[in-house]
């Protein structure tokens, strides 16, 4: 009889955590770097100039229901967004050291979803241009401080790219960009705790379009919730086998 009574505490504990299971994407990343190597030797990042657009940025949805927010700003200044419902979560942080500077910024984007929820969080670091002298070299890099995705439908990344560009197309190539990556399906993250990215400028002053994010995002089962007669006669064996177990013991 005992041995019964362990399968179906068992079989309800499952049941629990089922109701309970949650999806997980988040990734952080921190002491951010840029800095220049070789040729002139200088670049320029251009902050609060009118014709181009803010460079940083943080983002959250939840889908069901729709909830959303966004902020915008020049790099280098703390930016914060966050959608909650229920205990469905979806957050994107950045901070800085100083205002117009990349070094130093930290940067997180996470979302927790449950009972049939999805979201998604988007933290933009930099997406705008940065002018570079003559033949020098620009390398960013960034510690990887954790990146994890967990659930059925859940992933995370984040990414450090480095193009030409024209102000109408930029021209990428792999050799400028690095990437952390993981999913549901995937084991644990396994690749360098440091991201590295690196551009050269082929000839005279420029140019160079540079993104920095995060991105996590992840979809939830909908909890299944046990069929009122299924959960009654459920109780109702817990009940009889209490009071068999106290009738055996008088």
């Amino acid at each position: 009889m005992l041995k019964k009574l362990k399968c179906v505490l068992g079989a309800a504990l499952i049941a629990v955590s089922q109701l309970a299971a949650a999806d997980l994407a988040e990734v952080k990343i921190s002491s951010l770097t840029l800095s220049v190597s070789g040729g002139e030797w200088w670049y320029w990042l251009p902050t609060g100039v009118d014709w181009l657009s803010p460079t940083a940025g943080a983002a959250t949805g939840l889908n069901s229901p729709s909830l959303d927010d966004s902020v915008v700003g020049w790099h280098g200044n703390a930016l914060n967004s966050s959608v909650v419902d229920g205990p469905s979560l979806a957050q994107a942080q950045l901070s800085a050291k100083t205002s117009g500077d990349l070094d130093g910024v930290t940067a997180s984007a996470s979302v927790n979803a449950s009972g049939g929820q999805s979201g998604w969080a988007f933290a933009k670091v930099f997406d705008g241009q940065i002018m570079v002298g003559g033949n020098a070299t620009i390398t960013v890099s960034a510690k990887l401080d954790s990146i994890m995705a967990s659930g059925s439908t859940a992933q995370a990344n984040a990414y450090i790219e480095l193009c030409s560009t024209d102000f109408t197309t930029d021209t990428c190539s792999p050799l400028n960009f690095a990437e952390a990556f993981v999913d549901a399906g995937s084991p644990g993250y396994d690749g360098p705790g440091t991201l590295t990215a690196s551009w050269t400028n082929p000839g005279a002053t420029t140019w160079a379009k540079m993104h920095i994010g995060l991105t996590a995002s992840a979809e939830s089962v909908a909890a299944e919730v046990p069929e009122p007669t299924s959960l009654a006669l459920c109780l109702t064996g817990l009940a009889g086998i209490g009071l068999y177990r106290r009738r055996r013991a008088s």
